[in-house]
């Protein structure tokens, strides 16, 4: 089966109103030091992280997406590879899949291009990766530097796990009629979940990534004592407990324990 991507998500792309403080607030989280250097006038704040996939913070105020149309409903959750990124973006146009921001080439060596699902869900291709080692942590916290899964919230959970089976090249599978995710493993990084459960309940905010923790009280009192917002509380099951927070501007993220890694 043809791969027109790597599957592996490079890197999360959160879209952040006031640059220079969410990158404090995600590294207090993470217990990581902020590096001042990194705020060069550039529209990006970037954190390598463990296990491969990175988090990007993208200013919204920025002159690309201002003169681009952007808005928070188009842009990119998060970022593949692709080791041509002229060759993807003919493949997927090959394909019928909308194209929602051509080729950009801002400087030599790196490209990228922006692409939808049938849900309507925007995903950047590139073909940039970071070889840089992850940032260690300054400061214990109870929340893990490295993202272990992304969410894509969907309306048909068959036909959207065909779809992107198939970009992947990945085989197909057959999905029972009350199953509400399927999660697609990565060959690196950060695992893909889709979840039609948002959809099903009616909810209108979606959860962009998660973190992971060894101890699910301890990482929520710990957000609870550094005053961030828990938007649901902790829910406990077998196999996962897990409760989610808003950053500063608003964007649903998951903090989770595994019980059977933890076991």
């Amino acid at each position: 089966m043809e791969r027109i991507l790597k599957n592996k998500v490079t890197s999360v792309i959160v879209h952040v109103s006031n640059l220079k403080y969410s990158a404090e607030w995600y590294s207090k989280l993470l217990g990581l030091e902020v590096l001042e250097d990194r705020f060069n006038g550039g529209p990006v704040y970037w954190m390598e992280l463990e296990d491969y996939t990175g988090l990007i913070l993208d200013d919204v105020h920025c002159a690309n997406m201002n003169s681009g149309g952007w808005s928070k409903e188009n842009a990119p959750l998060f970022m593949y590879c692709a080791d041509s990124v002229p060759h993807a973006y003919n493949n997927l146009k090959e394909l019928g899949i909308n194209i929602t921001l051509k080729i950009e080439t801002p400087r030599e060596g790196l490209s990228f291009f922006n692409f939808e699902d049938i849900d309507g869900n925007v995903f950047m291709v590139c073909n940039a990766e970071d070889p840089s080692p992850p940032l260690e942590k300054v400061v214990a916290t109870p929340v893990h530097n490295s993202i272990p899964a992304v969410f894509v919230n969907v309306r048909d959970l068959q036909k959207a796990a065909e779809w992107h089976l198939k970009l992947l090249g990945l085989e197909q599978c057959k999905l029972s009629s009350n199953e509400t995710i399927v999660e697609i493993q990565s060959e690196q990084g950060a695992d893909i979940i889709l979840n039609n459960n948002r959809y099903i309940k009616g909810d209108t905010y979606k959860v962009l990534f998660m973190f992971e923790t060894e101890d699910i009280n301890e990482a929520y009192c710990f957000v609870q004592s550094e005053k961030i917002a828990v938007y649901t509380e902790i829910k406990r099951y077998k196999d996962v407990s897990f409760f989610t927070i808003l950053d500063p501007d608003d964007h649903v993220i998951m903090i989770g324990q595994s019980h059977q890694l933890s076991e």
